[in-house]
């Protein structure tokens, strides 16, 4: 076992000691969607149930989690990173030999202390050099894509020799498993986004962010995918079979070859055009949806998720059946995190044997969210999102939309 293999292992026992979730072994998808929404509350980090399935071994995978994966875990145990976990782990246990190779145990010791004495003053080094105050003089930042649609290669140009910065990385979007290194000499790195969206790109020297600009990639109207990773599954024109509404029906997925009562998929349809240029602080929003799912092992909860996506953030409105509310989270900009275990969000379920009618308002510095016509939902609008760039819809399992309106409010 390598040091690094160690040290993830370590990580992994110390998040189960916190969890006290009993044996990983037994823990089911439910209990990995649960980590992801602990690990993002805490850390404000999202790690995907297929990204932390690989940390524990439930998904075969070869390559090691990335470096934003392993902080976001660190941070998760009070580190601040997976540097000062790892240099907060004791050095390897020494066991004594028996009394009668006290000699060759003596010249043990002696060795370990020298290699522990150059081990710090090594561990020393590094940490001074780490620490060294950032500067830079001129930063250039830029980007552009290559088409229209996903997937969809940007290009992105950069320069950041004028710095004293160890470590150049870019980051695509919020979500630091989007960050990527790249090499400080050079000025060009490209980048492919599969799935639509209105992005926040970063460059990002050592630790800190010093450039960001804005990255649209557009839809052509609606599409359908299935997330997976590492590259989502396209649908196509699949979506629009049913005539008068979109979506994805079982059969569809038996088409694809997807094993739906294993493990539920899930299902995204969006729509983004830098067209609809909505302010965030006067729209209206209305459209009917429904979960079809019928895979009670792993999606009984029929969880659905309408998103706003706008350049300063999203709106998230969370639908799924009455029993599992305590799961359920809303998100109202970037600041207003509306948590199902500490507020009552029962409005948000709905039974899904029929089509449910969903609507958003947002006026006057109040949003409003209104189920089947009743609202259900108001409050001040304290963090708008920007110019509203498009929607998302998401289904655990299938679903389909029949109606979609969004327009001011007037």
């Amino acid at each position: 076992m390598d040091e690094n293999t160690d040290y993830l292992l370590k990580c992994r026992e110390a998040v189960e000691k916190k969890l006290a979730w009993g044996d990983p072994s037994g823990w089911q998808n439910q209990d990995f969607e649960n980590l992801s929404e602990q690990l993002f509350n805490e850390t404000g980090v999202v790690l995907s149930t297929s990204t932390l399935k690989r940390v524990w071994g439930k998904v075969q995978y070869n390559s090691k989690p990335n470096l934003s994966t392993l902080d976001a875990l660190a941070r998760f145990i009070g580190h601040a990173n997976w540097r000062a976990f790892t240099a907060a782990q004791p050095p390897a246990e020494v066991v004594d030999a028996p009394k009668r190779k006290k000699r060759a145990a003596g010249k043990n010791a002696v060795w370990f202390l020298l290699i522990a004495t150059g081990a710090l003053l090594i561990g020393f080094a590094l940490i001074k050099k780490t620490s060294k105050k950032l500067s830079y003089g001129t930063i250039r930042f830029s980007s552009k894509p290559v088409t229209r649609g996903v997937p969809n290669t940007v290009i992105f140009e950069y320069d950041a020799r004028q710095s004293n910065a160890d470590s150049v990385f870019i980051q695509q979007s919020w979500d630091p498993r989007r960050r990527f290194r790249v090499d400080k000499d050079h000025n060009q790195y490209n980048s492919t986004y599969y799935l639509p969206g209105y992005y926040r790109a970063k460059l990002v020297l050592n630790d800190s962010i010093v450039k960001e600009h804005d990255v649209f990639i557009e839809s052509n109207g609606w599409m359908g995918a299935i997330d997976q990773e590492p590259v989502p599954l396209y649908l196509g024109e699949r979506i629009f079979k049913t005539p008068g509404q979109m979506g994805v029906t079982e059969n569809d997925l038996k088409e694809l070859h997807i094993d739906y009562i294993k493990t539920a998929p899930k299902v995204i349809l969006t729509n983004v055009n830098r067209d609809i240029n909505l302010n965030s602080t006067d729209f209206s929003l209305r459209l009917e949806v429904q979960n079809t799912c019928n895979n009670t092992n792993n999606a009984v909860c029929r969880k659905t998720a309408v998103t706003l996506l706008g350049t300063e953030g999203a709106i998230m409105i969370p639908l799924a059946r009455i029993g599992c509310v305590g799961e359920l989270n809303l998100l109202l900009g970037p600041q207003q995190f509306i948590r199902g275990t500490t507020t009552d969000l029962s409005a948000f379920g709905v039974p899904f044997n029929e089509p449910v009618t969903l609507g958003c308002i947002s006026r006057q510095g109040t949003i409003k969210i209104l189920i089947n016509d009743k609202p259900v939902f108001e409050a001040p609008f304290k963090d708008p999102i920007g110019k509203i760039a498009g929607v998302r819809v998401s289904f655990e399992g299938t679903g389909f939309i029949r109606s979609y309106e969004l327009k001011p409010a007037g």
